[in-house]
């Protein structure tokens, strides 16, 4: 896939959580997806990993002076380092992601998770959405927003990670295109819509909650969708 100018990112210290492999197997997936677009993280990210590497060497070399006093711990110690994640997708995974009436080329990582087929399932209002089980943390799906479409008002009860893949979107926030990496929280509250259609990737590790109108009552069915997708029952 042809890397971009994206004018939204993963946070450093994201990147360095992805990097050690402290971040749910959704939000890896969707930084996955946009290091593949970006140039900007790509380079970022080599240099997280080239930084923790020379870490690893200054550290594996004061404790190989420590080895010759004391060998006793030097197999708990290597088991102990850090494992550095390995980017590249074999190539076979590379595709195109077909829903409606659009056709769009996904990144390597994206097109392998959703390479056993997606069902789409209407929201209404113009939307759809596929769910991608990835693990019992997260939520993953695909969502995809017919051009003049919009979504109900709403605020997040923990975080959602949105990966803009085709089109474009905005909310009250700013606008969003192709690449772009967002990142919501609790301390939001908005109501994403699009004019020319945008198809998007979306992490959450929690359900969303409706805040106006008749959209309100569609909370409980978020909340049941939600426990659904990641299999298990919420406190």
């Amino acid at each position: 896939m042809t890397t971009m100018k994206s004018n939204l990112h993963p946070s450093t210290e994201m990147l360095e959580k992805f990097v050690s492999g402290d971040l749910s197997v959704g939000v890896n997936l969707a930084i996955s997806a946009h290091v593949e677009m970006c140039e900007h993280c790509k380079s970022e990210i080599q240099e997280i990993e080239s930084r923790a590497a020379e870490h690893w060497a200054e550290s594996a070399t004061a404790e190989a002076i420590d080895y010759e006093a004391d060998p006793s711990n030097i197999i708990e110690n290597i088991v102990a380092q850090p494992q550095f994640k390995e980017l590249d997708i074999e190539e076979s995974a590379v595709g195109s992601i077909h829903m409606l009436d659009r056709s769009v080329r996904l990144p390597k990582v994206l097109a392998k998770a959703a390479s056993e087929g997606l069902v789409w399932k209407q929201l209404g209002a113009g939307i759809s959405q596929a769910d991608v089980k990835i693990d019992d943390e997260v939520h993953c799906s695909f969502l995809y927003m017919k051009p003049g479409s919009q979504t109900p008002v709403h605020k997040h009860q923990g975080t959602e990670t949105t990966l803009v893949l085709d089109g474009s979107m905005s909310d009250e926030l700013g606008e969003y295109h192709k690449s772009d990496f967002i990142l919501r929280t609790n301390n939001d509250t908005h109501q994403p819509r699009t004019e020319e259609g945008c198809l998007c990737f979306s992490v959450l590790d929690s359900p969303l909650t409706f805040t106006k109108g008749l959209a309100r009552l569609l909370n409980p069915i978020n909340r049941l969708r939600f426990q659904r997708a990641v299999g298990r029952t919420l406190s």
